[in-house]
């Protein structure tokens, strides 16, 4: 069943007294000269209304003076606003709070009986004050926000929140505050728990693709000049991939210093320091403090936020009393309503058609009106298990994996247990630990000027981010005629099992440890996890799909936090952590590991050099190795379901 899939309401007894309230308007009498109070047309007792009605551009001020533009939208009948207090819906967004999908959405909640607050974030748009991403003044401007919502005459006092991505981290910044009058949140796909080991950086690593693509589009969406937007537009920003690391005023960023500013300290600010533990940077110092209110975490397989998600709903849940409940599907960023993600279909039940609105109706209905809908019976977790599907190609030319919903009552569930395929140097991967007398150890070279590009995967649309065929393809950066496979590199080391002869469930975290070596001072070994089908009609040469990935950069082996550079030829331990997954293997697939030093353009490329990062003037070709002996066993943990082991 998909989540919350009913959309029937029983509203409680107080509820539909509030709905009978009447509104008296004084009117004069044509010719009688006097007054009579005369009713207004009730509301429906269902709480749905006919109207919404907004006020634009009310400036509500911040602590510090600043005036952030805000727009109200209020349930309204025969042109008159309803004067019952009701719930307050909040969207705190950079994305231009007058965008028509924002409204329509806006609109609807209005509709059903929420007040909905619309308000563009510090510096964009039409809110005062300059704009700089995830700063730390974001968190008290939501909660006077907050605030100041809680208090109008046209609310009850409680006050929601919603929104994905951006809006998500405006929720958790202002939850850290604890303002009195936030009584439930709903975070879809986004609310940082720790941005230096995701979604900023990721384990020493610099998240490049989303980072640059997202400060590309705003200047371009900002330019008020003419000349200079027809400028950034001409540029392309693929083209910028082949001129990296960007340096302070040789760029199209230039054009913005405050956007300039902040990519460039993200992605020369390396070492995990309090630059990365400020309040708009990551949840993590902030759980206890944090409100404790009912929320919905939401989170996709493919998404750029899915490791915070996870770790944001396991510690509130042991901090907070109030409900916290997890949701993930095998969805991309923003792609709640669709049932595919790149080129692979999970079949109809993995989209929440209705995402946008009647979803988030039923739980603020639940949370903020006392009603009953079928949240109240939502398990504490919720996740879509990919795979199940016969692999053919559907008429929009994409692989149906399928997959179905399950609940479970933590993470990962209790009928998992984790299992270790080791990796062997004749490129298998089994549950046996590699024999003494086995090769020790496989060796590749890695080039930072030839790096192995990103092919999908947690990343974000700007980059096409889902599940692919892990081939190289020239629609997107960093591919290379004449765009084989990626295993087909020699910087792709590939270690896969037998053909499974049963399903094999894999629900939970993935790690791998690698035992390693170089012949430079730092770089990088990336990981990621496939499921590949065995060749059909329609993929002759069967389909290598991408799962989950991840990297680990020697400077910081071992949770090292400050960079501490390696010494050329010993060997070390590397832990490397790719988001969790839940996807069947079914009978006839192989599971498979790949190896190497590079992902790119979602990782910014290691120069092997030592230089500080981000600031390198040279690149340095290196010897990487990987060990596979019974004295430097690497390995690759899942979490199995029981009864499916291979």
């Amino acid at each position: 069943m998909a989540p919350f899939e009913s959309k029937a309401t029983i509203p409680m007894s107080s509820f539909r007294v509030l709905c009978r309230k009447i509104v008296l308007v004084s009117v004069w009498l044509a010719g009688a000269g006097i007054s009579v109070a005369i009713a207004a047309p009730p509301a429906t007792t269902d709480g749905n209304y006919p109207q919404a009605l907004h006020q634009t551009d009310v400036m509500v001020p911040m602590r510090d003076g600043l005036k952030l533009a805000t727009d109200i939208y209020r349930p309204a009948i025969g042109g008159t606003p309803v004067s019952t207090p009701l719930p307050v819906l909040l969207h705190r967004t950079p994305y231009d709070k007058e965008e028509p999908a924002t409204i329509a959405i806006a609109e609807q909640l209005a509709k059903h009986g929420y007040v909905v607050v619309l308000q563009d974030m510090r510096g964009r748009h039409h809110s005062q004050g300059v704009f700089s991403k995830y700063y730390a003044v974001d968190a008290y401007d939501g909660y006077d926000t907050i605030e100041w919502a809680g208090k109008q005459a046209f609310s009850d006092g409680k006050v929601g929140m919603y929104g994905t991505s951006y809006a998500a981290h405006t929720q958790a910044d202002a939850s850290k505050l604890n303002p009195p009058h936030l009584r439930t949140l709903v975070l879809n796909m986004g609310g940082m728990s720790n941005a230096w080991d995701h979604s900023v950086r990721n384990d020493g690593a610099f998240e490049l693709g989303r980072q640059l693509s997202w400060a590309w589009e705003q200047i371009i969406e900002d330019s008020k000049d003419p000349v200079t937007r027809a400028w950034l537009e001409k540029e392309k920003l693929d083209d910028w991939y082949t001129a990296l690391p960007i340096r302070k005023g040789l760029s199209p960023l230039a054009s913005a210093p405050n956007y300039e500013a902040y990519y460039l300290d993200e992605a020369t600010h390396a070492d995990d320091d309090a630059y990365w533990h400020s309040i708009g940077m990551g949840w993590e110092p902030y759980y206890k403090q944090t409100a404790d209110v009912p929320m919905l975490h939401i989170g996709g397989w493919y998404d750029i936020y899915l490791r915070g998600t996870i770790e944001n709903w396991q510690q509130l849940s042991k901090f907070k009393k109030s409900p916290e409940r997890l949701l993930i599907g095998p969805w991309t960023h923003h792609g709640d309503i669709h049932s595919y993600a790149g080129d692979v279909d999970f079949g109809p039940a993995a989209a929440i058609t209705d995402f946008d609105v009647g979803f988030h109706e039923r739980w603020f209905d639940y949370y903020l009106k006392d009603m009953t809908t079928s949240v109240a019976m939502q398990a504490p977790v919720h996740f879509f298990v990919m795979g199940t599907g016969d692999g053919h190609k559907d008429a929009h030319g994409r692989l149906e994996h399928g997959g179905y919903w399950r609940d479970a009552r933590q993470w990962p569930p209790a009928d998992t247990q984790q299992l270790k395929f080791y990796l062997h140097a004749d490129g298998s991967l089994s549950n046996q630990q590699p024999q003494g007398n086995e090769t020790a150890s496989t060796t590749y070279t890695f080039d930072p000027s030839h790096p192995v590009p990103t092919i999908g995967g947690g990343v974000s649309k700007r980059l096409s981010d889902g599940a692919y065929d892990q081939r190289e393809r020239p629609d997107m950066p960093g591919s290379r005629p004449p765009y084989l496979p990626l295993s087909s590199r020699s910087d792709v080391v590939v270690f896969e099992t037998a053909p499974l002869d049963h399903d094999v469930t894999v629900m939970g975290p993935v790690q791998i440890h690698l035992f390693g070596a170089s012949t430079g001072t730092d770089t990088d070994f990336t990981a990621k996890l496939v499921d590949v089908y065995p060749p059909s009609a329609d993929y002759p040469a069967g389909f290598a799909m991408n799962l989950t990935d991840g990297i680990r950069r020697a400077r910081y082996r071992d949770g090292l936090k400050q960079g501490e550079l390696i010494v050329p030829g010993k060997v070390y331990g590397f832990d490397i952590n790719p988001y969790d997954t839940a996807n069947v293997f079914k009978k006839g697939h192989r599971i498979r590991l790949d190896i190497s030093s590079s992902n790119f353009p979602r990782f910014d490329v290691n120069p092997n050099t030592g230089e500080p990062l981000g600031l390198n003037r040279r690149v340095l070709v290196v010897n990487n190795t990987i060990f596979h002996s019974n004295h430097y066993p690497s390995w690759l943990s899942l979490w199995v379901q029981s009864g499916t082991q291979p």
